[in-house]
Formats: C-alpha cells, structure tokens, sequence
C-alpha cells in the first residue's frame, strides 16, 4: 500500500481503519507528523511489527514505513530540490529474497503559491528529483519506486522511470487524489488526478491493483500485491 495521510487530516481514524482492511504487508505512508506517529504506532504496532518513521521540518514532509517483513536497511536521501520532501530507499527480507523499495513523496506542483505557474514549471523538478535518488539504487534486486509523485502518468519523473526498464501498475478504481468542493450542501468533485503509483522492475509482476475509496485524505490507498516474476 502507499497512502498519502494528509498531514493535516481531521480524521484519522478513517485512515487507520482502511490500512487495518487492506492489511497489506508493506505500508508506505506520505505526509507523516509527530501527530500522526503516535496515532499510527498506538493502532498499528502489533499488526506491523517493523517501522520506519522520518519527520520532516515541513509537516507534509513526513515518511512512514510499516512492514510486516523484516526491514533489513533503511537510507534517507534530501531532495536535490533544497527544501523539499526527502525521498527513502528501503531494502526489505521476504520468502523469496531481498526487496529494494524506494519511497518517494515528489516536489508538488506549485510554484510561488501558483498552481497554474507550478504545472508548467516544476516537472523539471521532480525529473531531476527521481534521477537523483535512482543513482543510490542497488541493481542486483527487485525493485519497487512508490508513493506520492504529484504528476500522473504522462510526468517526466515516471518517463525516466520506464527508460530505466520500470513500468506503471495500471490500476481499477477511482482516481488516487481529489479536490472536493462543496455547494449547497453537497461535496463534489471538482478535480481529479491519479499522482499516486507504484512502479515495478522486470523481475516484479503485478495483479489485483486497485485504488480504495477510503479515508478522509484528499489522497486515497493504493493496493498492488506484487511477485516475482517465473
């Protein structure tokens, strides 16, 4: 699972109770706060036996990691882009051998309070962002890149991806992030993009990929059960 809490969720028990339904073996959760440490290590520690936790000096900042597999290493690396949100590359023992997971929470797409000016102008960022962080990977094991990468399919840092032999988890369900509004009573939709994904090397196949309608984030879960492929 990746799931982007929302640092500034009013509800976390609503994440709780979709992480503890999806019972996935590896969680990696964006947006993390001291606040939300405490609540996720006070409900979850004995489902998830091992955890990460990275608290970062901008609230939405914040990694978590909670793994029902041994994590064996754990390395945060600062974003090239000075400031922003760090990325973490995990290396975890399953019953088929060592996994490299690299968890990464992108630069949003705003620039100078601007969304519009950020859409133009900060592809370049997250681009250089996840080529940065591609250069501390191992090559001698499977490899997962995951989490919030605030862009959709189509983004340069997904693009360089690919061109390293990864490939997208196409998944059901709806969109992974939303902007609600709300009029007369009733909230709506009034934006909509997939900006969450998990990316999977040659040696990993995918299936039952899906986005859960659940939890209070502006965010939502993404489920992907992963093996190797025969």
């Amino acid at each position: 699972m990746t799931y982007n809490l929302n640092y500034g969720n009013p509800d976390p028990a609503s994440a709780i109770d979709a992480i503890v339904n999806a019972d996935a073996d590896i969680v990696l959760l964006q947006e993390v706060t001291s606040e939300w440490k405490r609540v996720l290590e006070k409900e979850l520690a004995t489902r998830y036996p091992y955890s990460m936790y990275r608290i970062h000096t901008r609230a939405a900042g914040g990694l978590a990691v909670l793994s029902k597999l041994p994590i064996e290493l754990e390395e945060l690396y600062a974003s090239p882009n000075r400031g922003w949100f760090p990325a973490e590359r995990l290396v975890l023992q399953s019953d088929v051998g060592p996994l490299q997971i690299l968890h990464v929470h992108l630069r949003p797409a705003i620039d100078g309070g601007s969304w519009i000016r950020g859409f133009m102008t900060t592809p370049p960022l997250r681009r250089r962002e996840i080529e940065t962080y591609w250069r501390f990977l191992a090559r001698d094991m499977p490899t997962i890149v995951a989490g919030d990468f605030n862009e959709d399919p189509s983004g340069s840092a997904l693009a360089y991806l690919v061109r390293q032999g990864m490939s997208r988890v196409e998944t059901a369900g709806p969109k992974t992030w939303h902007y609600e509004v709300t009029s007369g009573g009733k909230t709506s939709d009034l934006l909509r993009l997939d900006i969450d994904h998990v990316m999977i090397d040659r040696r990993l196949v995918a299936r039952d990929a899906h986005v859960l309608d659940a939890g209070t984030s502006d965010h939502r879960p993404v489920i992907v059960t992963i093996e190797p492929r025969v």
